[in-house]
């Protein structure tokens, strides 16, 4: 009997061998496979790295083409807002009564350009080019600068450059903040002697602000660039 159960054990540890641990598994099951089984594996690794290099140059070619297609999209959508900037930023040319030096006059050619402002952008308000009824225009002298003196208000001067927006509403003052305004910024350039003056409608998003900003596309030098 003791011999016999002792051969039965040794039966036992032959046909039951312990799992190995997690590291040494994958050797453990390879080395269980049949041999028919280990031709297939090696086979389909063998197939999938012959199919990867076959199917590389499709891949970086498609790859390349959806770069191409982005980058032309791209252009193309940096076209049409270059158009429609120079569309909108388009000048308009005006005349006034010439001031030369007198300061009275040349703060009326002032006001007049302001005023020919104000009834462009009534004009895009009213066919929905801009928000907002327009209340008033507002200028200053551009580029801006603390202390900066009008032209209007130089005898000396020919040329004035004026920074504008035609204000569509107000901001009121706070504990913390002044009163202040919003609109949509316009620039001019007066010229004195002639009464002649150009102005242009900067593209941008109204705002307190926007007097200041610079347009993505540079303005025609008769408005004062």
């Amino acid at each position: 009997m003791h011999v016999l159960f002792g051969c039965v054990q040794g039966q036992l540890n032959d046909r039951y061998e312990p799992l190995p641990g997690l590291p040494q598994l994958p050797a453990y099951v390879w080395r269980r496979l049949p041999r028919a089984a280990k031709l297939a594996v090696v086979a389909a690794a063998v197939a999938a790295v012959a199919l990867a290099v076959l199917l590389a140059p499709g891949i970086q070619q498609g790859k390349e083409e959806r770069a191409r297609a982005e980058a032309a999209e791209s252009a193309r959508i940096q076209l049409l807002e270059f158009q429609r900037t120079r569309r909108e930023q388009r000048p308009r040319l005006a005349r006034g009564a010439p001031a030369g030096a007198d300061l009275e006059a040349r703060a009326a050619l002032v006001a007049s350009a302001s005023a020919s402002i104000r009834a462009d952008a009534s004009k895009r308000a009213a066919a929905g080019e801009l928000n907002g009824s327009i209340m008033r225009v507002e200028c200053r002298p551009y580029p801006p600068g603390v202390g900066a003196v009008p032209a209007d208000r130089v005898a000396s001067k020919r040329f004035g450059r004026y920074a504008c927006l035609a204000v569509t509403s107000e901001i009121p003052a706070t504990s913390g903040n002044k009163n202040g305004v919003l609109g949509h910024p316009y620039r001019t350039r007066i010229d004195f002697r002639t009464g002649r003056y150009g102005f242009c409608k900067v593209r941008g998003r109204p705002g307190e602000l926007a007097i200041r900003s610079q347009p993505s596309v540079p303005l025609a030098p008769v408005c004062g660039g």
